[in-house]
């Protein structure tokens, strides 16, 4: 992993810095209608095809959840696969490969009617096994980027690199803030400190860059973009340590203590936000969504399961 310039929480200047904000008026035509669409390889890597579903119903078949994700985005499911555990609980929660990462994107824009057996289904981009920075699974609409040149690097350049990567169908960039440097008198600098902020107008697209940029060449470097979530100290940072932050420790969800995806410890903790223990690929934490959802601990390793 390249070394960045330099990574430090988030300041006050962050929320000062002016930003680009490129939206459009009504009478404009669509944002990207003249683009040129640039697809990045790993758009063709099993990573980015791969979503978690929570909430499955009991007595609910694997063949049954394909049929049915299929027939609602009118393309094709590889794989899918049921975690069932004994439990008192009343669903259970799976992993779905899709032939094509644009069949995620459509899935998730479809997320309101993601009902199977009268049952509300939770679906999010699933995180892969190698990514363990801090915050991988949190929501956010928030990144953090790093190692950019000091210097002929700009927010508007950064923009367009993105937007051609990106459909306003399933996401805009909605701003990008570089933070620069400043003389002894406070005043800003035309020279970048090497790091700043992307903001994103949905979660889902934010999991989407997270993954697919999560190192790529830009103006000769090895860009880092990752998640910007709470630091301990309550602020907006560049990630959280394993187990830190403010909000407790668990994994105690009904899922909690069980298999991942590939078989290690931990579980999603499903209920109130994905808890303890390790993601669909072995990574960490959770997603701790809602309304006081514990963020999941690091799950003990258990025993092997292997859905292959």
């Amino acid at each position: 992993m390249a070394e960045t310039e330099e990574q430090v929480p988030q300041t006050e200047e962050q929320t000062t810095e002016k930003v680009v904000d490129e939206t459009n008026t009504e009478d404009e035509k669509p944002e990207d209608e003249d683009l040129e669409f640039i697809k990045d390889p790993i758009l063709d890597e099993e990573e980015m095809k791969k979503v978690f579903v929570g909430g499955i119903a009991f007595k609910s078949t694997e063949d049954e959840l394909k049929e049915y994700f299929e027939e609602l985005c009118g393309g094709t499911v590889t794989d899918a696969v049921i975690i069932k555990k004994d439990s008192d609980k009343n669903s259970h929660f799976g992993f779905l490969t899709f032939e094509t990462s644009e069949l995620v994107d459509e899935i998730l824009l479809k997320r309101e009617q993601l009902k199977f057996k009268d049952r509300q289904l939770d679906v999010n981009r699933a995180v892969p096994k190698n990514n363990t920075t801090p915050g991988a699974h949190e929501r956010t609409k928030k990144l953090f980027i790093a190692n950019l040149p000091k210097m002929d690097c700009s927010d508007a350049d950064l923009m367009k690199y993105f937007k051609h990567r990106h459909p306003v169908k399933y996401g805009t960039i909605e701003s990008i803030q570089l933070i620069k440097k400043k003389d002894e008198k406070g005043n800003k600098l035309e020279e970048n400190k090497g790091y700043g902020f992307v903001m994103v107008s949905s979660e889902d697209l934010a999991d989407k860059m997270a993954i697919q940029h999560a190192t790529f060449e830009f103006g000769g470097r090895k860009i880092e973009l990752k998640k910007s979530v709470p630091t301990s100290e309550g602020g907006r940072g560049r990630g959280r340590g394993r187990g830190g932050g403010n909000q407790m420790q668990g994994g105690m969800g009904p899922y909690g203590g069980g298999y991942d995806y590939w078989g290690y410890g931990g579980g999603y903790g499903y209920g109130g936000g994905y808890g303890g223990g390790y993601d669909a690929y072995g990574g960490w934490g959770g997603y701790g969504a809602g309304a006081g959802g514990n963020r999941g601990g690091r799950g003990g390793r258990g025993g092997r399961f292997q859905p292959y």
